[in-house]
């Protein structure tokens, strides 16, 4: 269930953020809302007792740098290649980069449902997340975009998993601080000014508060189950990202997304009662 709803939180702020990115650049919304969400989640933690040590906030830190890197490149795949190719290779490699680490580190055995739940999870993320280009970008530049994003955003995941259960949020505040730094400095690097309207300030609140409720719900998801379980379900934030658009702007399903919806549905039924 925190699963879930971090993947709802998730989807919801990147819903929204191809809103924002309508009436201002993509890297001007997201190093705002990486600040917004960086003393939104630094409020919250301040309210938790918590203990946490260098090592919590060194993975929070890289995992945000890391994320940040994965949303530059996701967005850069979605400009310059094939949103088809780009978005799949970034929702599946998000989930299972977490997975396999927290295989190779020992972690908690899977039931047999549990696996089988998993895989039917990365299948349903690639059919969710696919829709027709626009674009008529090379495969080879766009594999490498998504694949950017799925290592960037799944060394995220990875590090607010590493943290330890007494750090509270704090490395989350770590991530969005590192993560809007590094944003910064691509802005001024770039030169890239910007100036936001009303609705574009409150579309910057919004993307900032679910997101880090996203990530505040996958730590929580990480301390009481699986990483590895965690990590697939928060992953299938395409779906929620899809249902918004349909019922807002009223866009059409393809039948692909459909049935990876339904696949989605089935894959959390087997990973809860696994």
């Amino acid at each position: 269930m925190l699963g879930l709803l971090s993947a709802m939180s998730a989807g919801t702020a990147d819903f929204l953020g191809g809103l924002a990115s309508r009436r201002a650049r993509a890297l001007a919304i997201t190093t705002a809302s990486h600040l917004v969400g960086c003393l939104m989640a630094a409020a919250l933690a301040a309210l938790i007792a918590a203990d946490p040590v260098a090592s919590d906030i060194g993975w929070g830190a890289l995992g945000g740098v890391a994320g940040a890197g994965g949303l530059l490149s996701i967005y850069a795949g979605y400009a310059r290649g094939r949103v088809s190719i780009t978005a799949p290779v970034a929702g599946v490699g998000t989930a299972a980069l977490p997975v396999l680490v927290d295989s190779f580190t020992g972690g908690d055995p899977l039931s047999t449902l549990t696996v089988i739940g998993i895989l039917l999870g990365l299948v349903a993320i690639a059919m969710i997340s696919m829709a027709r280009s626009q674009s008529t970008g090379r495969v080879g530049l766009s594999l490498a975009y998504g694949l950017g994003g799925a290592v960037g955003l799944g060394l995220l995941l990875t590090g607010l998993a590493q943290a330890g259960e007494d750090s509270g949020i704090w490395p989350l505040v770590a991530a969005r601080g590192a993560g809007f730094v590094g944003l910064a400095a691509v802005m001024v690097l770039t030169r890239q000014k910007q100036s936001a309207s009303a609705p574009v300030v409150w579309l910057v609140m919004g993307i900032g508060l679910l997101g880090v409720a996203g990530n505040a719900l996958f730590i929580a998801a990480t301390r009481v189950g699986s990483t590895a379980v965690a990590a697939v379900v928060t992953s299938m934030f395409p779906a929620f990202t899809v249902l918004w658009a349909w019922k807002v702007f009223c866009e059409r399903l393809r039948p692909v997304q459909v049935v990876g919806i339904a696949v989605a549905l089935v894959a959390v039924s087997l990973i809860v009662i696994g």
